[in-house]
């Protein structure tokens, strides 16, 4: 039995076309440079590490009117609808610092494209008529398409919304698009667990009242020096706060609990361990012994 080795798997792309008097002669030359440019794109990225995988010849090519928002708009609409699995979008501009290349940037972003522009001048000539050297030139496209297919991969900085509930009004809850987040929102829609997955209750704190825009790692610092073991977002403005054991929530309740952070916020912290020592004490002595027994539990910078 002879096992036939796959083809392995090619990036599909597409290409817009705004040029003012195309004629077949030159839309046979845009095929022709549609090769050369992936095959150019490939070369010069190996050399600087970056490995290109697109298909020879882009899958659709779509031509638009110049100086028109609505042809330009239906170009990419059709790419997105025709062929969902096109990754990459080369936009072929009439001229400099014409409309099309700030559609360009809208339309890529709206439609979820890694885009490339270039002037049709420079498809012609094979950036021959550039001054810059067009290995640089390619490289510095190979680097802005890697990054930008990195960041569609990793969404960096963006964040979705969860609505959960039977309410008229659902609870939304904000979640940043990494794998702890949404896999707390998701056991806390489908469980309804309130508290970290695996933590003792004794363990955490809730911590409230801070700035709106501290993440996770924001939100652990409010508790320096004590080491945090996992933060949990439950709301714009709370979190709850899994620290090393209780003695370390003992000592961070009477710590930061009412700590002005800054003139607009004040920081509530609350534990689920007793307020005081499980012994009994004369009421003049207990105070006393908290200070001691704080003193020996301190936490060291």
């Amino acid at each position: 039995m002879v096992a036939h080795r796959k083809p392995d798997f090619q990036s599909k792309w597409a290409m817009v076309v705004t040029a003012d008097g195309l004629d077949n002669a030159k839309r046979a030359d845009l095929r022709v440079f549609s090769e050369w440019f992936i095959d150019t794109l490939r070369l010069e990225g190996a050399f600087i590490g970056h490995y290109f995988n697109y298909e020879s010849t882009p899958t659709m090519i779509v031509e638009s009117e110049t100086n028109n928002f609505e042809s330009c708009t239906n170009a990419y609409q059709r790419i997105h609808k025709e062929n969902p699995q096109v990754v990459l979008v080369v936009h072929i501009l009439p001229h400099t610092q014409s409309n099309e290349y700030e559609w360009m940037k809208v339309l890529a972003q709206r439609y979820g494209f890694i885009r490339q522009g270039i002037l049709y001048e420079n498809c012609v000539q094979r950036f021959q008529n550039v001054d810059s050297e067009r290995n640089s030139i390619f490289r510095n496209m190979c680097q802005w398409i890697y990054r930008s297919g990195t960041a569609i991969v990793r969404n960096e900085g963006n964040s979705c919304g969860i609505l959960h509930g039977l309410d008229t009004k659902p609870t939304f809850e904000k979640v940043l698009y990494n794998t702890e987040d949404i896999k707390d929102a998701v056991f806390k829609v489908l469980h309804r667990e309130e508290e970290p997955r695996g933590a003792e209750l004794e363990n955490i704190v809730k911590v409230s009242g801070y700035p709106e825009h501290l993440n996770t790692f924001g939100v652990a610092q409010l508790l320096t020096p004590y080491r945090v073991n996992g933060v949990t977002m439950t709301g714009p403005q709370s979190a709850v706060v899994t620290l090393e054991n209780k003695f370390q929530v003992f000592q961070a309740v009477k710590e930061f609990n009412g700590k002005q952070i800054d003139r607009n916020h004040v920081l509530h912290v609350a534990g689920n361990v007793a307020s005081s020592p499980a012994v009994s004490l004369p009421k003049n002595s207990q105070k006393q012994h908290i200070d001691t027994l704080m003193e020996k539990l301190k936490v060291s910078t």
